[in-house]
């Protein structure tokens, strides 16, 4: 007999998630908080874990300040990486020969 999916609603926009972890993902990504189930689970286990950082990785983006620009700013990054790039894969070319 299948199991039965509780659906879980975010109390701050609506969306709904089978799993609570999905939920809590959610919550820490959109909302900048942790689900209310997340923190009294944390509190039970201590302090002897690390709490590991939810959402999106900061690598390059975070350390470049991409996420704070517009959308047209992305574009004009892109493109000029882009041209650097293939000056670049020119200038190889032309010691490769």
């Amino acid at each position: 007999m299948p199991r039965k999916q509780a659906k879980l609603r975010c109390s701050k926009c609506g969306q709904s998630f089978k799993l609570a972890m999905h939920l809590g993902r959610h919550m820490k990504a959109k909302h900048g908080k942790a689900a209310k189930a997340a923190k009294a689970k944390k509190a039970k286990k201590g302090g002897a874990r690390k709490a590991r950082r939810m959402g999106r990785p900061s690598g390059v983006a975070g350390r470049l300040g991409l996420r704070s620009m517009s959308l047209e700013q992305l574009m004009e990054v892109i493109a000029a990486a882009k041209r650097e790039a293939g000056r670049r894969i020119a200038e190889f070319r032309k010691v490769m020969r």
